[in-house]
């Protein structure tokens, strides 16, 4: 199976709406056919790094190793490609979305975690490992929305590991959770593209009030507003925007 075929047929089982538990198994099947041959991920490699638009085509992430391979244009479909170099594990994270992740080449190291508190205070997580397993060559497991889908993956054994994840269309836009287990901490994780715009606010919002006026903050996306509002320490400018900004968050960016 290659990529075209696979999206077809996953689209298909999408359309189908079956409930979690059949749709996760099918989905498991699908992503072991296209695991079984990587030959078509070798010839997509060499397409992005030989394309002229290579770095314009790929979006911005919070994980440098991310190649996006398709997104569907109703967002309900997202695969990505990741490359690990390194034993070393990503941060613990949780998704904004369902997913399914199989490895390519060589096992891949999956670390799953509960969480424990009830999230009221900010900043503060308290996780509990659950498993620590390999997904050999071939192998697929899931992944749940937010905290049913904690987790952190890489490598084992100083062998570069490719992966694929495969994900539905966002329940939370803009960012994902980073933990960490030992000191009981979260921290949002945003895209690049919005962690700077959100710094370009707090520059203007460091000029002065002539660079910033409330006209602007008026013509920006809510959820943009809404995280610059979280990292400003100036209350005249929180109190400017609409306080509909903290209900019904438009996307991000």
């Amino acid at each position: 199976m290659n990529l075209e075929e696979f999206c077809e047929r996953f689209q298909t089982l999408q359309a189908e709406r079956p409930e979690t538990p059949r749709f996760l198994h099918i989905g498991q099947q699908l992503l072991r056919g296209l695991l079984r041959d990587p030959a078509w991920f070798g010839e997509c490699l060499q397409g992005y790094i030989a394309g002229p638009t290579f770095l314009a085509d790929q979006p911005t992430s919070v994980f440098d190793n991310e190649i996006r391979l398709h997104r569907s244009p109703d967002k309900s479909l997202t695969i990505l490609a990741y490359i690990w170099d390194s034993q070393d594990l990503c941060a613990v994270h949780d998704h904004g979305a369902w997913g399914l992740i199989g490895s390519l080449l060589s096992p891949l190291r999956e670390v799953k975690y509960r969480r424990l508190d009830d999230g009221e205070v900010e900043g503060f997580a308290r996780l509990d490992q659950v498993s620590d397993s390999l997904l050999e060559p071939g192998e697929v497991g899931f992944v749940l929305p937010l905290n049913q889908g904690i987790h952190q993956t890489g490598a084992v054994g100083g062998a570069l590991t490719l992966s694929l994840g495969i994900y539905g269309r966002s329940i939370r836009q803009g960012y994902i959770h980073f933990f960490n287990p030992a000191e009981k901490r979260i921290t949002r994780a945003h895209t690049r593209i919005l962690f700077r715009k959100v710094l370009a606010l707090r520059a203007l919002e460091a000029m002065g009030e002539t660079f910033l006026a409330p006209s602007l903050l008026d013509s920006l996306p809510e959820g943009l507003v809404r995280e610059f509002e979280r990292s400003s320490s100036n209350s005249k400018l929180r109190s400017l925007s609409n306080p509909g900004v903290f209900e019904n968050p438009r996307k991000l960016v």
